[in-house]
C-alpha cells in the first residue's frame, strides 16, 4: 500500500499531466481557429464545396506508347523517272485569247449563241445568250466553253 506521500505526489503528477493537456488542446484550438479564418478569407472552403457538390470529370485516358523503330537503312530507289508528256496535256495555259472569224467583211467574235436567247425579267426583251465560246490559249491550243441553255429560253 503506498504511503500518504507517494499518493500526494502521484496526485500532483496526475494534475500537471492534465493542466498541460488541457493547455495543449487549447493551443491546438487556437491554431485550428486562425486557420479556418484564414480558409474563410480566401475562399478555398467555399471552391471545395462547390467542386464537391459538381460531377467529377472523366479522366482521359492517355494512349499507350508506341516504341520508336529507328532510321530507315539506305537502300537504292525504287521509282521509275517517268517524264512528262511532251504534248503539253497539263491543263490550259493562260492568258485565254477569244478567236474571231470574218463575216461579211467585219470582223466579230467566234461564238455560237442559243436560237431562243434569253427573256429579260419584265418579258419585252431578249437578250442575246452564249452557247459555245471559241477561245486559244498561250501554247495556241484551242479551248471551247460550253455554256447551258439559259431558264427563261
Amino acid at each position: 500500500m503506498p504511503t500518504n506521500e507517494e499518493m500526494r505526489r502521484a496526485s500532483g503528477q496526475a494534475m500537471v499531466n492534465n493542466r498541460r493537456a488541457i493547455g495543449q488542446s487549447m493551443e491546438d484550438q487556437r491554431r485550428a481557429g486562425g486557420q479556418a479564418m484564414i480558409a474563410q478569407r480566401t475562399g478555398t472552403a467555399v471552391a471545395a464545396d462547390i467542386n464537391r457538390l459538381t460531377q467529377p470529370q472523366q479522366s482521359r485516358k492517355t494512349l499507350k506508347p508506341v516504341p520508336s523503330v529507328g532510321a530507315l537503312p539506305a537502300s537504292q530507289g525504287r521509282g521509275v523517272y517517268k517524264p512528262p508528256a511532251a504534248t503539253g496535256t497539263g491543263g490550259i495555259a493562260s492568258p485565254l485569247v477569244e478567236l474571231t472569224t470574218v463575216g461579211n467583211g467585219v470582223t466579230v467574235p467566234d461564238r455560237d449563241y442559243w436560237p431562243g436567247g434569253l427573256l429579260s425579267s419584265d418579258g419585252l426583251f431578249v437578250l442575246p445568250s452564249i452557247k459555245t465560246l471559241n477561245l486559244i490559249d498561250a501554247n495556241n491550243a484551242e479551248v471551247q466553253i460550253q455554256l447551258a441553255a439559259p431558264a427563261g429560253s
